[in-house]
């Protein structure tokens, strides 16, 4: 066994460990049940005004957690419920956008260099019918593997492995493919919180708000234009 081989197995037991970590802690101490009306209409309050009493440092703090869970494959529910309840639409859009952005490329430097061969094991044959059509244009259709349902986040910041992509069209493609789905997904959330903050109980009435109509109608939109846009030109290629 070669030192790279041996590296590469000590790097991955890491890894895994403080992947298995992180899950472990999530699911010990119940975070999902923090996730409540109870919660939002006594607490939202004092969370926020913590936050804006320390902006610079809460949004650093935040950015730097989205970078580190999305390089470890974490998945978006979680980070997309703190975004919304905690920073609102607009600045909780963009800390949650660059931190998936950086984790995701980061993500995919660190495979790359040291698990390229597992990566082709296991994706090459899955994702082989692609090969010519990144060549074509793979910007394109890494951008459109960001917008399709169904793609996993870190099967998509694996694949460019197997076509050997540029980083900076990387990093593009997870700014920009995700952008919708994030905005959209993190309004929500906000308007959620806001509306169960100010006394609404949690039931259908809400959809007839803006705040919580609006991003519904534009998920759905976004959804039928993908989808579109996937029979179009991409049915006998994903």
């Amino acid at each position: 066994m070669t030192q790279l081989s041996k590296l590469k197995i000590i790097l991955g037991l890491i890894y895994l460990l403080i992947v298995g970590l992180v899950t472990f802690l999530f699911f010990y101490y119940e975070v999902y049940n923090y996730v409540n009306s109870d919660f939002i209409k006594n607490d939202r309050k004092v969370v926020l005004n913590y936050i804006n009493q320390n902006i610079f440092l809460s949004s650093f703090l935040f950015f730097l957690f989205c970078t580190i869970w999305f390089f470890l494959l974490g998945f978006g529910f979680p980070v997309v419920i703190a975004a919304g309840f905690i920073f609102g639409s607009v600045l909780g859009s963009l800390l949650l956008l660059m931190g998936f952005a950086f984790g995701s490329t980061a993500l995919y430097v660190f495979a790359n260099y040291y698990f390229k061969d597992l990566v082709f094991k296991y994706f090459s044959n899955k994702y082989k019918s692609l090969d010519s059509h990144f060549k074509n244009n793979d910007f394109a259709y890494l951008l459109f593997l960001r917008l399709v349902p169904g793609i996993p986040s870190q099967a998509g910041s694996l694949i460019p492995i197997l076509f050997n992509m540029k980083l900076k069209k990387i990093f593009l493609s997870n700014i920009f493919g995700v952008a919708p789905g994030i905005f959209i997904s993190v309004s929500l959330v906000s308007g959620i919180s806001s509306k169960i903050e100010e006394g609404h109980p949690f039931n259908l009435d809400l959809l007839s708000d803006p705040k919580i109509s609006i991003p519904l109608t534009a998920l759905g939109i976004m959804v039928l234009i993908v989808n579109f846009i996937k029979q179009k030109f991409f049915k006998s290629k994903i």
